[in-house]
């Protein structure tokens, strides 16, 4: 036997989303069949938090990131993928990469037992907030009541949060 594993997920991730998953497929690119225990170990960057990790056959332990299974793989054939699912930190770097090895099997040729997805992830915008203020016509001397009309929007790539002031 001789395990390979591939790693993929779709798209950018977010600073601050949830969610985001990956998939790690194992498969037997070798001339026999697998025996015994094979182990898939998932080794998350910085900025990354696993939520969940399961996959049809495979026994899975969230706090260690290892999914296991002991049935027999044929040659040229493959598992049932493991979904891995994380939270992305709101200060999670540009890219990060997040690495994952399957051992075991009987295989002797470890290679291509490592695989590494390179993940953007995109920053979300800060927030600009912009005031304009206006009136209507001319004031007169000892006039009462004369009004002036102020808007604020956020002209920024982000949403704002807390408290928004205003003082004229």
């Amino acid at each position: 036997p001789d395990l390979a594993l591939s790693k993929t997920h779709t798209g950018s991730f977010t600073q601050g989303q949830t969610g985001a998953t990956y998939s790690m497929a194992v498969s037997n690119v070798g001339t026999g069949p697998t025996g015994g225990l094979v182990t898939v170990t998932d080794t998350l960057p910085t900025g990354l938090t696993a939520t969940g990790i399961a996959g049809t056959g495979w026994s899975c332990t969230l706090g260690t990131l290892t999914c296991t299974r002991s049935d027999g793989l044929a040659a040229q054939a493959g598992y049932p993928a493991i979904t891995l699912t994380v939270d992305v930190a709101a200060n999670a770097p540009a890219s990060v990469t997040n690495s994952a090895t399957v051992s075991g099997g009987g295989d002797t040729t470890p290679g291509n037992n490592t695989a590494n997805d390179i993940t953007n992830v995109t920053a979300v915008g800060s927030p600009d907030l912009a005031l304009s203020k206006t009136h209507t016509g001319s004031f007169t001397q000892g006039q009462t009541g004369a009004t002036y009309s102020m808007a604020v929007s956020n002209v920024g790539t982000g949403p704002t949060g807390g408290l928004v002031t205003v003082t004229d």
